[in-house]
């Protein structure tokens, strides 16, 4: 009886979207192997086949016929997994028993099955990625009239080719049946939306009522169903478990698509949204200690504003430990990112000299080389290539070079990118800001199409006067300067490899690329030849620059590598690319490229190594 009102109430959820002329809607998933599939990415494609995972020798052969003859027509193939399980490595195991090298679309909340129509395990589709109209649902044997007439330009109503295969089934489907806007809906948009989608928030519209609710519904269903929103997903079906990860769970997309699916009815008269209260600071770890106004800035309109170098001083008389720090961005429409550095009372480090210093460590027939071409840019009047010295020697920790020097006790301050601002280290450890401490902050600003000042700040905060905390925090950063990235390339892949040089407990991992960046995920490659997957950003965004931070530290040994792997999307579908006919290099402008991975770990003896 279950199964049957299931099927029904799937019957019921797919009415008015999956009929002959309609569109079914846009949507993303990630696949078996961990790669982001946006539908709206492939409308250069004539088509997609979507064939839902089956043990049937005669849909594998059909399958394969259609995969032969039409792919190089611009068909793009996939198989679905409908939520059957989650396990990746099995459903890897399971397509190459049946001789299959193609994505297999992970639908672990089955609402992707749902909005194509799809009820059993026999029901392939075909879907115009170009209008998101689905123009065939049956099985694959009986698909290729329709494909050929797609193909072909033609118009068609949708072909609906009953089916006789294993029923899916839909387990929570009957506990959705009847969805509660207070209990069920409510819930979630306080939990994971209204923070931002508030009056006052960051987001362009407040979800502050059902009322509001209820008329951005729409949009609400697209972008869960395409994993916009929420901002900054993780693939939180692998690697280790992030304290700050964004994702909502599948049971709470679904409760949000079911209900909007079902009409957006309100239940009850009480309603949680608007009874949410909210700060009146703007600074979210509470009124800083010190604030830090950062001069302001006039942006144009238009047109290239030049990286800044703003020295700030911090007006400290005596010294003070810092526990953590956040940056308010003045307008953040403008404010691309901020590097801060720490420049103690003594003064910048001698760059040069932490260089030279560098080199010494290294066996004389590396160095020699290296050492040659600074002192000949130098003889010239010239800076040396840095880049070039980077990429000769990788051994080379760019943050000492980004982070003031190699004073264990310097503490550090928050710079600023898109939905990163915020440094707060764990309890116990901390840095020092001698008295006579300033910032050196390097500012870069984008137009946003109308003038505007910029009046960011900083705010510091103290630990308790004649209270020092007992660790240290330290960390890495990798920068592969050596970027060369074709003109209209889908995927062109990169790696970096980070060494861990003591025993330390990592803390957090952030990936920074710029527009073209398309994915990253980190590896954590360790002196015993055993490697795990930390963490996998599959769809990185430029607008999202988070720091992904562990929920529980991770031991690891000295030399541990941690190995960042990703890849840029420089072609026409990338809708944020620039100029996808430009070949790409490395560049600290907006339309160039970085690939860089940044890390805070402690190192297990606070001593440091000898």
């Amino acid at each position: 009886m279950k199964k049957t009102l299931g099927l029904a109430l799937v019957a019921a959820l797919v009415a008015g979207t999956a009929n002959a002329g309609e569109r079914v809607g846009d949507f993303a998933l990630i696949d078996h192997e961990g790669a982001f599939q946006h539908m709206a990415w492939y409308d250069d494609h004539s088509a997609v086949v979507i064939m839902p995972m089956t043990n049937s020798q005669a849909d594998v052969a059909s399958l394969k016929a259609l995969q032969d003859q039409y792919t190089e027509q611009g068909v793009q193939f996939f198989l679905l997994n409908p939520g059957l399980h989650t396990d990746r490595a099995q459903v890897s195991a399971d397509i190459a028993s049946l001789g299959l090298d193609l994505p297999v679309l992970m639908d672990d909340a089955q609402l992707v099955t749902e909005m194509l129509g799809v009820s059993h395990l026999d029901e392939a589709v075909l879907y115009n990625p170009s209008n998101f109209e689905m123009l065939y649902r049956g099985p694959i044997a009986d698909m290729e009239n329709s494909l050929q007439q797609m193909l072909a330009g033609e118009n068609f109503d949708m072909v609906s080719v009953a089916s006789t295969g294993a029923a899916i089934e839909f387990p929570s489907l009957d506990a959705h049946a009847n969805l509660s806007y207070e209990k069920d809906i409510a819930p979630i948009i306080a939990q994971n939306c209204a923070n931002c989608h508030r009056d006052g928030g960051i987001a362009p519209f407040a979800m502050d009522s059902n009322l509001a609710v209820q008329g951005w519904s729409p949009m609400i269903r697209e972008v869960v169903m395409t994993k916009r929103m929420p901002p900054g997903q993780v693939d939180n079906k692998v690697g280790h478990k992030m304290k700050n990860e964004m994702n909502l769970s599948d049971e709470e997309m679904q409760k949000l698509v079911r209900w909007v699916n079902t009409g957006s009815k309100v239940d009850s008269e009480n309603d949680p949204l608007t009874a949410l209260t909210w700060p009146t600071t703007k600074w979210s770890l509470g009124e800083p200690d010190l604030i830090v106004k950062v001069p302001e800035q006039a942006i144009p309109a238009t047109g290239v504003v030049d990286y800044m170098d703003i020295p700030v001083d911090l007006g400290l008389e005596k010294d003070v430990w810092i526990k953590g720090s956040e940056v308010v961005p003045g307008d953040p429409a403008v404010l691309h990112h901020i590097i801060t550095t720490v420049v103690p009372p003594e003064g910048a480090p001698d760059f040069q000299q932490i260089l030279m210093d560098l080199l010494a460590s290294l066996p004389p027939e590396k160095a020699q080389s290296i050492r040659a071409s600074i002192f000949a840019a130098v003889a010239s009047g010239q800076q040396p290539n840095i880049g070039e010295i980077f990429k000769e020697i990788p051994e080379i920790d760019i943050g000492t070079f980004l982070g003031g020097g190699n004073d264990p006790d310097l503490g550090s301050v928050a710079g600023y990118a898109p939905g990163n601002s915020v440094s707060l280290n764990p309890p116990g450890v901390g840095g020092l800001l001698k008295a006579g401490t300033t910032l050196n902050l390097q500012m870069h600003y984008t137009t946003s199409g109308k003038e505007t000042t910029d009046a960011t700040e900083i705010g510091i905060y103290f630990y308790e006067e004649g209270e020092v905390p007992a660790e240290r925090m330290s960390g890495g950063v990798g920068n592969a300067f050596a970027i060369s990235i074709p003109a209209q390339a889908k995927d062109h892949e990169m790696e970096l490899v980070t060494t861990v040089p003591e025993d330390a407990e990592l803390y957090s991992l952030m990936p920074h690329m710029h527009f073209r960046g398309k994915r990253m995920k980190f590896t954590a490659q360790y002196p015993d030849g055993s490697e795990e997957l930390l963490l996998s950003v599959p769809a990185y965004s430029f607008n999202w620059q988070l720091a992904h931070e562990l929920e529980e530290p991770l031991r690891i040994p000295a030399g541990t590598k941690i190995v960042a792997t990703g890849a840029f999307d420089n072609s026409s579908q990338n809708a944020f690319n620039p100029d996808p006919n430009a070949e790409i290099n490395w560049g600290e402008q907006s339309w160039e490229e970085m690939f860089m991975g940044f890390y805070s770990w402690k190192n297990i003896d606070q001593g440091g190594s000898d």
